[in-house]
């Protein structure tokens, strides 16, 4: 579904989630199968029909892989089924880049999801000393790197315009949080949202749901 919000003068496509943390038990998201499927019974009926797990992975305190997640993944796909929750699942993650994924990314075992789509993210404190080699190593092996909520990364201040054009011109995209919209995030974050949105310059907008008070705040935007 195409949501327009007039006040915020935000036009987006929301049928396609890219960034959640509905995997039970794994980071410091959703806790229970029961709390994922409640919260996927809600992003379908605001439209949503494909959503991307992506579970944190950092060095060395959240090293989720495919192992752990895949198992996890498909018993949300039967409890779905079973409750009649028509919306699809595809395994992806959430990197901090680091020198680490290097290694992943050697060994293929990078989580891309069905597209071949790799969200990765900086430190909220500074931005990562080898994000430009990871680029460049994921880009190599045919993968579209999404940098996620750059609206929140308050280092880039009033110049996170240029620094999203610049990863732009490196086939980089963009994906910010729909509750950045609303102040969810604080002022600054809303800010930056906007300055992106105006600039043309994002590609995904997403939940980045950690719970459903998340859900919640994104269907009071959507719908008031």
């Amino acid at each position: 579904m195409w949501w327009f919000r007039k006040r915020k003068q935000v036009l987006f496509d929301y049928t396609r989630d890219i960034h959640s943390h509905i995997l039970p038990g794994v980071d410091d998201g959703v806790r229970t199968y029961g709390e994922a499927i409640a919260i996927l019974k809600e992003l379908s009926e605001l439209g949503v029909r494909r959503v991307t797990s992506t579970s944190h992975v950092c060095f060395p305190t959240l090293m989720n892989g495919r192992e752990n997640l895949r198992p996890l993944l498909e018993n949300l796909r039967a409890g779905l089924q079973k409750e009649g929750v028509k919306i699809k699942l595809d395994l992806g993650a959430e990197y901090r880049v680091g020198e680490y994924m290097l290694g992943l990314i050697d060994r293929g075992e990078i989580l891309s999801g069905d597209e071949n789509r790799v969200l990765v993210e900086h430190s909220f404190l500074s931005p990562s000393p080898f994000f430009d080699r990871v680029v460049f190593e994921l880009q190599a092996r045919g993968y579209e790197v999404v940098l996620a909520h750059p609206e929140r990364y308050a280092f880039w201040g009033d110049d996170i315009v240029r620094h999203g054009e610049e990863l732009k011109n490196r086939n980089c995209r963009l994906q910010v949080n729909i509750l950045s919209f609303a102040g969810y995030y604080g002022k600054e974050a809303q800010r930056g949202a906007e300055r992106l949105h105006d600039a043309g310059l994002i590609d995904y907008y997403a939940g980045d749901v950690h719970g459903m008070r998340q859900v919640e705040g994104i269907r009071k935007f959507l719908v008031g």
